[in-house]
């Protein structure tokens, strides 16, 4: 079950590269073609967010893994630590955050 999850954090985590360098492609073309790319650029910032969140997933059971000795179960449920994000991926969301 463990690697199978790993193998899903790792699928996200090249998913999310593949969807942000097209992302990069469309932006590139747009500018070009003289066309407004702010839509465009929104999105490649929220495909970065969610990458960032794919790969602390990912670095997550990692490390769970390479720390587990055992033959119990690593996944939990309610066992698990914050992960900790990126500086930058928390200023993000608080500056997307609404009042």
């Amino acid at each position: 079950m463990e690697l199978d999850h790993l193998a899903l954090a790792e699928k996200a985590v090249a998913e999310g590269e593949r969807h942000i360098e097209r992302e990069e492609q469309m932006i590139s073309d747009l500018d070009r073609g003289g066309h407004d790319t702010v839509l465009a650029r929104a999105m490649l910032e929220t495909l970065r967010r969610m990458q960032a969140e794919h790969v602390a997933h990912r670095n997550l059971l990692l490390k769970m893994l390479g720390e587990h000795r055992g033959s119990d179960p690593i996944f939990q449920p309610g066992h698990y630590e914050p992960v900790r994000l990126p500086e930058q991926t928390l200023r993000a969301r608080n500056c997307n955050r609404h009042p």
